[in-house]
């Protein structure tokens, strides 16, 4: 065989490895992470009356809630080791206290290990429990886990939702509703009535929004777009925009280390209180003081106060 035989011989087979390489990585990663839909460990069904309430435990996995127009909670446990699900015929779960159970109109579905210290005990038998669950939309939750991600959409009520490490991604829900990461990002979508939300490391982006919000992170920036009602948002290390159709009672940006970008209703009446490194903006109809880093006064006569500050960034107004 001459060299160039040999050369193309070598080419070609490369690409023929390299493109069943590129086959099966696509195969395996299409769904990476992700739970067998197929296959959970254990399910439960229970029929309730509305308004109900769910409360759901675990150590170590994620948690979704999915509301629908049904009376029936529908509960699929998954266990998962070492990025495997495993099924009953794979492993005993005689480390861990199960409680699948109903109530008159509250269920449970709750995984804790019996360890004294129940996320070492996790952390060392490397099981996680997972929930995912399809209630009736009128549903008050608490949700809680200790290091995975949790999703909650189509709900009505109040819910209470925490994380010591995951991510929170919220839709289309309505009431009260209070959520918190220890170290991820929030996403809120179609969101509406009193929310507060926080993060201690990530970011929180809200499109959609009705009602009166709270959010803070500690160390990532704010996205606030079609916001309508009263805010109070603020970061320690990072930028925030916000896009306001309405206003109710008040406007409250603050970051420590980053820009403020904030864009209302044109014409609208507001109290201005603006102060950064610099102040951008057009100031029609404007009374009040005008300095290159402050703004303080009323615009188009006044009405809701709007504040935005930042110690480290500029502040730009714009009109929407």
């Amino acid at each position: 065989m001459t060299s160039r035989k040999i050369y193309i011989t070598k080419v070609l087979l490369a690409l023929t490895f390299s493109l069943i390489f590129s086959l099966l990585f696509m195969s395996v990663s299409a769904n990476p992470g992700s739970l067998d839909q197929d296959n959970p460990y254990r399910t439960e069904e229970f029929n309730i009356n509305t308004p109900g309430e769910l409360q759901v435990r675990t150590s170590g996995g994620h948690i979704t809630v999915e509301g629908s127009n049904s009376n029936t909670v529908y509960i699929e446990m998954y266990v998962r080791k070492d990025g495997e699900n495993l099924t009953p015929s794979d492993t005993n779960l005689d480390k861990w206290e199960i409680d699948i159970s109903q109530s008159g109109n509250s269920v449970n579905a709750i995984a804790k290990h019996k360890g004294r210290n129940s996320w070492s005990s996790w952390n060392n038998d490397r099981t996680s429990i997972s929930f995912v669950v399809f209630a009736p939309k009128e549903m008050s939750t608490d949700l809680k886990t200790s290091g995975g991600h949790i999703e909650a959409k189509n709900l009505e009520g109040d819910q209470t939702i925490a994380t010591s490490g995951g991510h929170l991604n919220l839709e289309n829900l309505k009431g009260k509703i209070e959520a918190k990461t220890s170290g991820g990002h929030i996403d809120l979508l179609n969101m509406e009535g009193d929310l507060d939300v926080r993060t201690s490391g990530g970011h929180i982006s809200a499109n959609t929004v009705a009602g009166t919000l709270q959010a803070k992170t500690s160390g990532g920036h704010i996205k606030l777009s079609d916001i309508s009602g009263s805010i109070k948002a603020a970061t320690s290390g990072g930028s925030i925009t916000a896009n306001l159709n309405t206003i109710d009672q008040f406007v409250d940006l603050k970051t420590s280390g980053g820009n403020v970008d904030l864009s209302i209703p044109n014409n609208i009446g507001v109290d201005l209180q603006l102060k950064g490194t610099f102040v951008h903006g057009t100031f029609n109809n404007f009374s009040g003081e005008m300095e290159n880093n402050e703004v303080d006064g009323k615009l188009n006569g006044g009405g809701p106060k709007v504040t935005a500050r930042t110690s480290g960034g500029t502040v730009r107004l714009s009109f929407n």
